[in-house]
């Protein structure tokens, strides 16, 4: 008797194959791009509509090669990025994939493809990172934990702090003045400022009644002033001298805020969920300096080079914004 539709071998898989890439893609999804005192860029941006999160990671010589994706060299990850930085004063960069994985990678060890130096495993997904610039510390924020690593010699473990905020951390900010200064806002409405060096770390810097604090920047050029971004789009300026009070108050969009980032002129950059970019003064008030809606879809990624401007979205676009 004749079977129709055999299968052979039996056990055979009827899944469709499917393989990793094994070029560098510049994927829709940009999330990430960031530049050192050099010039040098990194963009980073993951496959999150396909049948593999995987991720790419380029590294750029200066801006113009930037801009017209003409990489020096790229790594390849298995997972999508959650966050990378560019670790001052070194030639290494550090990223945080979605498998709760931190890698360590040296831009000088391949003349193309960059291969890992050294990884560690994290306790959750690295929400974001940042790093001072004389000491190589690294500090991070993954769900309701801080964690600092040394980057001197791999990643090393320095100091871990759990349960301060009572929900997600979603951003992290250093004191470019003070290598044991940083600040980190929540999901749990509350902005805290802390310092490494003392048994009871963290100190509530403001919090929100209404709702959730998404992003948070310290100013290199006034260390006294913190600016806090929140899910309901608002910016509040904080004086850490004068906790748990607002200075001033500004409403940019009824969407949430993703990032913020001072440049060394005190001017502060803004996106969120919308696909705009601002740049404010904020000296006194938010004085608006510059505003632009080139991207197509949200804008995920903003750095700054001295005065300029570069921000990446999920257009797959990276932007250069002079003002």
């Amino acid at each position: 008797m004749e079977v129709e539709n055999l299968i052979y071998p039996p056990n055979k898989p009827l899944e469709r194959v499917l393989l990793q890439s094994e070029e560098p893609v510049l994927y829709d999804y940009l999330s990430i791009v960031d530049v050192n005192d050099k010039g040098e860029f990194i963009l980073g941006c993951s496959n999150v509509s396909g049948g593999y999160w995987e991720s790419s990671l380029f590294f750029y010589n200066n801006d113009t090669a930037a801009l017209s994706n003409e990489y020096s060299s790229y790594f390849r990850g298995t997972a999508s990025i959650s966050d990378a930085i560019l670790i001052p004063n070194t030639t290494k960069i550090l990223l945080a994939e979605d498998t709760l994985s931190l890698k360590l990678v040296d831009t000088t060890n391949s003349p193309s493809l960059l291969k890992c130096e050294d990884f560690l495993f994290t306790n959750a997904l690295v929400q974001q990172l940042a790093a001072w610039h004389t000491n190589k510390k690294i500090v991070g924020c993954a769900d309701t934990q801080v964690t600092i690593w040394n980057a001197s010699n791999g990643l090393e473990l320095l100091a871990e702090f759990k349960n301060i905020h009572t929900d997600v951390i979603k951003s992290v900010s250093v004191n470019k003045t003070d290598n044991n200064l940083f600040a980190t806002a929540s999901m749990d409405k509350q902005a805290c400022v802390w310092d490494d060096r003392m048994k009871q770390p963290a100190a509530v810097l403001y919090q929100n009644h209404f709702c959730g604090l998404t992003s948070v920047a310290w100013n290199p050029r006034c260390s006294q002033q913190i600016v806090i971004g929140s899910k309901a789009g608002e910016l509040y300026n904080i004086d850490v001298r004068q906790p748990k009070e607002f200075l001033t108050y500004h409403h940019c969009f009824d969407s949430p805020i993703h990032r913020l980032k001072f440049n060394e002129l005190g001017n502060l950059a803004m996106c969120g969920d919308r696909t705009e970019v601002m740049i404010f003064n904020c000296e006194e008030n938010f004085n608006l300096l510059h505003k632009a809606n080139k991207h197509s879809s949200y804008v995920r990624g903003i750095a700054w080079l001295e005065n300029v401007l570069y921000s990446c979205g999920f257009d797959k676009h990276i932007i250069k914004h002079v003002f």
